[in-house]
Order: structure tokens, then sequence, then C-alpha cells
């Protein structure tokens, strides 16, 4: 993400080894229908162009917020990244996808540039996304390790994924 003036820029680097294969790990973090799943702010995402872009309704301090999001980098079973373009800040998140002995080692980088009254709040914001983001990870892990071979196999208990998507102004 280039440099903006008035802007301040915020990223981290985090990492997850989760005990499943790299296509089974890849093909669950692509489909975005599963954010709500594993990403506890999200609320619902769907495909706008399927591979391309898609939107996300997020929850976060008490209000709700839709975003744009497109696919910048689909490597199949190794990278897969996004940038925002259209929400209150914009960013980009990286994901590389590597198997190793007993699974996959997933690596995700985020950047952020936040601006306004935010930009004076840049550490405490870094801090929360970095925790939210490790927090989610650690969600995503639980879960693929507990489901069987599939991982987008339907479970007992409906998810917010088995809802149709709540986009726009629905």
């Amino acid at each position: 993400m280039a440099a903006q003036p008035n802007l301040q820029a915020v990223w981290f680097d985090l990492e997850v080894t989760i005990e499943r294969p790299v296509e089974d790990v890849f093909a669950y973090v692509t489909d975005v229908r599963h954010l709500p799943e594993w990403q506890e702010s999200a609320v619902d995402a769907g495909w706008i162009e399927p591979g391309a872009r898609f939107r996300e309704r997020r929850s976060f301090l008490g209000r709700t917020a839709e975003l744009e999001l497109e696919v910048t980098a689909y490597e199949q079973d190794r990278r897969f990244d996004v940038k925002s373009v259209s929400g209150p800040v914009r960013f980009e998140i990286l994901h590389a996808f590597e198997a190793v002995a007993g699974g996959t080692v997933l690596r995700v980088t985020a950047e952020a540039a936040i601006g306004g009254a935010l930009r004076f709040a840049a550490a405490m914001a870094k801090k929360q996304a970095e925790r939210q983001f490790r927090s989610d990870l650690e969600r995503l892990k639980g879960l693929l390790e507990r489901q069987g071979s599939d991982p987008t196999e339907r479970r007992d208990e409906e998810s917010p994924s088995d809802r149709p998507p709540r986009l726009a102004d629905d």
C-alpha cells in the first residue's frame, strides 16, 4: 500500500499452523462465504464477481460497516490477497499458505492506512486489530482441526454461512 499524506500506516504479520492439508485450508479461507464462521466481526459475506470482488458486512464498536474487497492475488494453495476498495478504512491483507509436515502454515500480513481522527490513535488501532486477527486465526485453526476430512462440510447446527448473505439494503 503506497504511503499517502496525512495517513498513518499500520501493519502486522501473523502466522498459524493448522493441522490440515494446504488444499483444505486454502479452499476454506478463499470461500468468503465462510468468513462469519471464523472472523468475529464478520456478519456476512458474499461474492459480487466470483473470484474477483466480494462484499462483507462487519460489526465493530456497536456499528455495522459494509466493505467491498478486490482479490489482488490468487495462486491455488499458495496465495490469496485482497484489498478494500470501499469502506471506512483502506487496507490490504496478504495470505500465504505453505504445506508443512502435518499441516499448513498460514501467514497473514495486514496493512491499513488510517486517516482523520483515527490517525492519532493508530497504535491503539493496530493493537486492537492485531489482537482480533490473532483470535480469528485461532478460531480458524480450531474450526478446521475439529472438522472431518472436508472443511466445507455442513455441520448439524446452523452457522451464519448456512443462511443466505444479507448484503446491501436487506
